[in-house]
């Protein structure tokens, strides 16, 4: 992440600086184009010196407010991105000190349906793993075919299926009210999951892993 706003700064650094280099160009225009004129007041020379600035000026100050205008929208997202980022962060610590603390999973309030706590914790790792899709999608890291087939794999297992249909509609309406980009991100979701719903029913926990070989020094 650091390299990255690196090499934003230094992008932002050189629009701004040739948007700079080309206005005091234009603002030279006219010294220039004066100096390159008779030193006496000939009225028409002068009209043909300040039509060759004004010629001149127009595709110079239209690159440079180019620039400013794409060095303004590449601040503007990676302001975005870092906002992203940081609720990311937030969230991220708020599911450790859940994991940490399973005293803690009464303070979200009550699940839809009653669960153990083992459960809910399970949960709880689910949707951050879904709030980290959901983050790099938003500030375009992650595609469409990728959210959608990453959630059709994870709701192939029981965990997984479970926790979207107590809280698929909950991230829905919640997307919804955060801008079209995350109700397009909760409807990727929710296509991932009814492809793995219709593959078959979820795969049981416990089938994930087969048991690990003895060791050889086990009595």
């Amino acid at each position: 992440m650091s390299a990255t706003r690196t090499q934003g700064k230094g992008l932002i650094a050189s629009w701004s600086f040739l948007g700079l280099t080309l206005v005091a160009l234009a603002a030279a225009t006219p010294l220039l184009l004066a100096g390159a004129a008779s030193t006496r007041t000939d009225w028409a020379q002068l009209a043909s010196v300040s039509q060759a600035y004004a010629a001149n000026s127009v595709p110079f100050s239209g690159i440079a407010l180019a620039g400013v205008a794409a060095s303004l929208a590449y601040q503007a997202r990676q302001v975005h991105n870092d906002r992203e980022d940081a609720q990311l962060a937030a969230h991220r610590e708020l599911t450790s000190w859940l994991l940490n603390d399973p005293d803690l999973l009464v303070c979200w309030g009550p699940p839809p349906r009653p669960i153990s706590a083992s459960r809910a914790k399970q949960h709880a790792y689910v949707n951050l793993i879904i709030s980290f899709w959901h983050a790099d999608f938003i500030v375009h890291r992650l595609n469409a075919a990728v959210v959608q087939g990453a959630a059709a794999h994870l709701f192939q297992g029981e965990i997984g299926r479970e926790f979207w249909e107590m809280q698929g509609e909950n991230w829905k309406s919640t997307a919804t009210t955060r801008g079209r980009r995350s109700k397009r991100f909760a409807e990727l979701v929710d296509e991932g999951f009814a492809r793995a719903c219709a593959a078959g029913p979820p795969i049981p926990a416990s089938l994930f892993y087969i048991p690990s070989p003895p060791s050889p020094g086990a009595a």
